[in-house]
């Protein structure tokens, strides 16, 4: 099909799909501030934002979605066993690479989640054949929480319950790992360095994965950063001489790649054994997920244990029941625990 045809071809199923005209509508404000009409239904949904994914799950509304980018899982290889349980059609609607507006279109779907950031010209596209589309751009605490509500607003009242419930969570497991670590003076407090998909690669202050080291009561040693990844040598690693190393849980490198090269022994986290790879169930838990409220909670356990009032454990099972619907195996705890 030329991509001629594949536009005229969407333009046809937008018009008779009524998301251009007639058909009960509601408004939705999306992150940019853009009023957005939806359906007042949505059965068919394509997530090209592969954060906005799992809170769809989160709200369990995970049946609607006929295509998905997921954080993460670039391929069906790259899915943990617990993803592939919770989702099983994930061979199916999982897609990867630059989203084709075409491809999607003929999946005729009656909404798209869309990542700003990274698909802004791709928005353009399905808004101009006439498929909603809500934008969202989620890097904090606070955007998290506004990602949620509004992707509930989308759904149903059953929905936007759900969003109530976890925003509570979410603020309750924040509050309480901070305030545990509140009293700690800041030369006290450990310097963290955090490691993505290689012992090069590092966040920056502008990532989310700053906000979980500081609510958990660490400092980012690499918070002057900007942007997304940076690459650094080991000489100003060690500079920063970081106390911890939390290394990313997708890539390949582990706690062992860190700790055993010669050329990290000088640094205070290896001296200590202190290098530690984070679990992941589902999505990655140190981007701006749900299972995020699981990643902060673990960072604060690492960071100082026995310090924080949270039951990890308890936070774990109550997480995965209640907003996933998933029942944890034995194997899924071992994962969780680092075993």
């Amino acid at each position: 099909m030329t991509r001629r045809m594949g536009v005229f071809v969407c333009i046809v199923l937008a018009l008779a799909a009524g998301l251009t005209i007639g058909g009960a509508a509601k408004t939705v404000v999306d992150q940019l501030g853009n009023a957005v009409e939806v359906p007042e239904s949505i059965s068919r949904l394509a997530s090209v934002y592969g954060i906005g994914t799992f809170y769809v799950y989160a709200l369990g509304q995970g049946d609607r979605i006929v295509a998905g980018w997921y954080v993460g899982i670039k391929t069906v290889e790259k899915a943990t066993d617990a993803m592939l349980r919770l989702e099983p059609r994930l061979p199916e609607i999982l897609l990867s690479g630059d989203p084709n507006i075409e491809e999607i279109c003929l999946l005729d779907p009656d909404l798209i989640l869309c990542d700003w950031t990274e698909n802004a010209a791709f928005a353009e596209q399905a808004m101009l054949i006439g498929i909603p589309v809500i934008q969202y751009e989620a890097e904090t605490p606070v955007a998290i929480k506004e990602l949620i509500g509004i992707t509930a607003d989308v759904f149903s009242e059953e929905a936007v319950a759900t969003a109530d419930a976890f925003t509570a969570d979410y603020d309750r497991v924040f509050r309480a790992v901070t305030a545990s670590v509140a009293a700690l003076p800041e030369d006290e407090r450990v310097r963290v360095l955090y490691i993505g998909t290689g012992t090069d690669r590092v966040a920056s202050g502008d990532m989310y994965q700053r906000h979980l080291i500081e609510a958990a009561g660490g400092v980012c040693v690499s918070s002057d950063l900007i942007g997304s990844w940076n690459t650094v040598g080991l000489e100003q690693i060690l500079v920063w001489n970081p106390d911890v190393i939390v290394i990313a849980p997708y890539g390949v490198v582990q706690a062992a790649d860190v700790l055993d090269d010669s050329n990290w022994q000088a640094i205070g986290a290896v001296q200590s054994g202190r290098v530690y790879k984070m679990p992941r169930l589902f999505a990655p838990w140190d981007t701006p997920v749900p299972e995020s409220i699981l990643g902060v909670a673990w960072m604060a356990e690492q960071f100082y244990p026995g310090v924080s009032s949270i039951d990890f454990d308890a936070e774990v099972l109550h997480f995965y029941t209640d907003y996933y619907g998933f029942e944890l195996t034995d194997d899924d705890w071992a994962v969780l625990r680092g075993e």
